[in-house]
């Protein structure tokens, strides 16, 4: 195991894993755990954006890596407290030309990496799917859309990748800027848009699973929708939908029309705080 931000040290691995880290906590491990799992047919390294000024963090997070054989390194995002900003620092410290993003608290099948670095061409970038079934809160299984609904999920009709199980060529990700800091949420999709406007074919991969986990409990579930309508209109502010006809201000409250199986009164309410969040973000822009 390695923990410096030294870029130079044995030869440069084939893949790079991103994975911000925000606390030091029981999901976290579980989450190493199945990366520890993984045996794909070639080299790669783990690259951890420690995103906390907890002093213990560090020896915490040496701690668990010093069980595993995970090739690590711990680089320090600390100073500014953004889950996008962890992830660019990691990713400005990868050693490959090929970055592939997890997060500290879901869980991929042992095969993941393998998949979706397979399906990663040249002038792709890569979504894999996330099963919501394993990690699920009892009680909130239909509170909310698919994540990715058997391909890559969308917004106003245009695709996007999602940051928790993605792959991209690290001269793309420096191309287009990484992860918009100053988002309050929409960074994914903001990032995928940058992408598609520089030519990348997005692409969703299947069989690349990662477990993926929601917050438990309405009230966390309203104030994080009501933060990613926020996001959108930001998003919005900034650039058009690809591939679409959206222009101008009629865009920055269209209903996105994701598709529920079973409607009920939570969704009403998720769908109220997206609108309420969006209604902000344009009077905020």
């Amino acid at each position: 195991m390695h923990v410096a931000g030294d870029r130079n040290f044995l030869s440069a691995p084939d893949v790079s894993v991103i994975m911000p880290v925000g606390g030091i906590d029981e999901a976290l491990r579980g989450a190493l755990k199945k990366l520890d799992e993984q045996t794909p047919p070639f080299s790669w390294e783990l690259v951890i954006g420690l995103n906390t000024d907890d002093s213990d963090a560090q020896s915490l997070l040496e701690s668990l890596l010093s069980v595993r054989s995970l090739n690590a390194r711990i680089i320090d995002a600390s100073t500014k407290r953004s889950a996008s900003f962890a992830r660019n620092t990691a990713a400005a410290a990868a050693r490959s030309s090929r970055l592939v993003f997890c997060d500290g608290d879901d869980e991929a099948e042992p095969n993941w990496l393998e998949e979706i670095v397979a399906a990663h061409e040249p002038g792709t970038a890569i979504g894999g799917h996330l099963a919501e079934d394993r990690l699920i809160v009892e009680g909130q299984e239909d509170w909310r859309p698919p994540a990715t609904p058997g391909c890559l999920p969308s917004f106003l009709d245009a695709p996007y990748l999602v940051s928790a199980n993605m792959a991209v060529w690290a001269d793309d990700f420096a191309s287009v800027g990484g992860f918009d800091e100053g988002l309050i949420r929409g960074e994914d999709i903001d990032f995928a848009w940058k992408l598609s406007e520089i030519g990348v074919d997005l692409r969703y991969c299947p069989t690349a699973v990662i477990h993926y986990r929601h917050r438990a409990g309405l009230r966390s579930l309203l104030q994080q929708h009501y933060l990613y309508g926020r996001g959108m209109a930001q998003v919005l502010a900034r650039r058009e939908p690809p591939g679409t006809e959206n222009g101008g201000k009629s865009r920055m409250l269209k209903a996105n029309g994701q598709k529920v199986e079973n409607q009920s009164g939570i969704h009403v309410l998720r769908r109220g705080a997206i609108a309420a969040g969006r209604l902000r973000g344009l009077l905020d822009s």
